[in-house]
């Protein structure tokens, strides 16, 4: 009859005593590096993001500014909607000279300030126009436009939504993608120590 086999904690290894269990696996080291990635990720994600939002936001806003309507260059009046940005064109060639200004009916509710020569432009009735003035309106308004040294003006009305919305989403989506990261991390954190 054969002795009977040693149950593994009994059993000898030549050169190292008793048997030893392996040491416990350490859990959470994935989380804890992705963790810390998405949050690395995410700081600079909050930098860029709306940057790069507000850029496209310009852009998708300016390509409503091709729709120019005309306005008397003197005293023409343009209604206003709240939120939004009131572009001042005149033609190309008199946009170094012209000077615009804009007055509203409530004028608390709107900022105008000058844009270069060398900005937006748009036709209309085969006619270049540059964008020399720019309103921001943050009431329903009528504003009148006076513009000294041109032969005609146009105005555009465009929303700030597009913009506003593209903001905010270059925004949220670093915070939230930052929230996730920091949850995978506290996450990755507990797994580590409970192991």
């Amino acid at each position: 009859m054969s002795a009977p086999v040693p149950y593994p904690s009994q059993q000898q290894i030549p050169g190292y005593g008793a048997y030893a269990p392996p040491p416990p696996r350490k859990r959470g080291t994935k989380r804890i590096v992705f963790g810390a990635l998405g949050i690395l990720a995410n700081a600079i994600g909050l930098v860029v993001m709306p940057i790069v939002a507000g850029i496209i936001g310009s852009l998708i806003a300016a390509m409503g500014m091709l729709d120019l309507t005309a306005t008397s260059p003197q005293g023409g009046t343009v209604e206003a909607s709240s939120m939004h940005v009131i572009m001042v064109a005149v033609p190309t060639e008199e946009a170094g000279s012209a000077t615009c200004t804009v007055d509203g009916t409530a004028p608390a509710d709107l900022s105008a300030e000058d844009v270069s020569s060398d900005g937006l432009v748009a036709t209309l009735d085969g006619r270049e126009y540059t964008v020399v003035r720019q309103v921001s309106v943050t009431a329903d308004q009528t504003l009148t436009v006076d513009c000294e040294g041109a032969s005609a003006a146009a105005v555009s009305e465009m929303g700030m939504t597009g913009v506003f919305v593209s903001l905010g989403i270059g925004i949220l989506v670093p915070v939230l993608l930052g929230l996730v990261a920091i949850a995978l991390l506290i996450w990755g954190i507990i797994a580590r120590v409970r192991s």
